[in-house]
């Protein structure tokens, strides 16, 4: 019990030893120093906003420079664009402004320089090359060109046509329907009885009565047809139960 409570007190001492140590210490966040833009090769002109991230885990200031030249060199005269930030980080956004119609047109080269408070003489640089400042014929975008429209063809005006008579085919005349006066004999037809002027339909009562009556004797025929089976029917019915009753002996 005592070697197990031993063996567990030293692992202790042994992790508390080293998270003490430097090599356990959580790193400490790096210094950068980067310009967005303008960027390397960029022609610009007018007042420019230089852009980009200034960050120190123990932050002095900051600055912004120019010098004249595609490329820095051990001769170049660094001009400091004001104002000098002091204190303050800056992650993705706005450095300073680069006032370009101060200077003459050419090549330059801008420079960005982050301090720490504890190393003063050695700053996080970072170089944009090869910029060209055009102020007296600034580059403006292009604008789409506007197609002309193609002249519409001109009627040309010939000669009228000369017009061409169109012969109608004659309209024959409709001859006048003859009077009964002037139909053959001259005489008018007299109508005969029962006939429909109007239709030509002739209506025969004679044949009508006689039609009913017929219809009217094969009705009271059938009627008793009819009876007289009914009547045979029941009597054979009747016949049958008697035989069924009083069979014969």
């Amino acid at each position: 019990m005592h070697k197990r409570t031993l063996a567990v007190g030293m692992a202790l001492v042994m992790i508390l030893f080293a998270m003490a140590s430097p090599g356990w210490a959580a790193p400490r966040p790096q210094a950068r120093s980067v310009v967005t833009y303008p960027t390397d090769g960029m022609t610009v002109s007018g007042v420019v906003e230089v852009t980009g991230i200034a960050t120190h885990p123990n932050m002095n200031f900051y600055q912004v420079r120019y010098a004249a030249g595609p490329q820095p060199t051990g001769d170049s005269q660094w001009v400091d664009i004001l104002p000098i930030v002091g204190g303050k980080q800056v992650e993705n956004d706005v450095l300073n402004t680069w006032d370009t119609t101060t200077i003459p047109d050419g090549q330059y080269t801008l420079a960005l320089a982050v301090w720490g408070v504890d190393d003063a003489a050695s700053p996080y640089l970072f170089f944009v090359t090869n910029l060209t400042v055009n102020n007296a014929q600034p580059v403006a975008s292009p604008t789409p060109e506007t197609p002309t429209p193609e002249p519409m063809p001109t009627a040309v005006v010939g000669p009228s046509p000369t017009p061409v008579p169109i012969e109608q085919p004659a309209t024959p005349t409709p001859r006048p329907s003859p009077t009964p006066s002037e139909r053959e004999g001259g005489e008018t037809p007299i109508p005969v009885a029962g006939e429909d002027a109007g239709s030509g339909f002739t209506l025969n009562v004679d044949a009508l009565r006689s039609a009913f009556c017929d219809g009217i004797l094969i009705t009271v025929s059938l009627f008793a047809l009819w009876g007289l089976y009914l009547l045979v029917k029941a009597g054979v019915r009747w016949f049958l139960r008697q035989r069924h009753t009083h069979p014969p002996e």
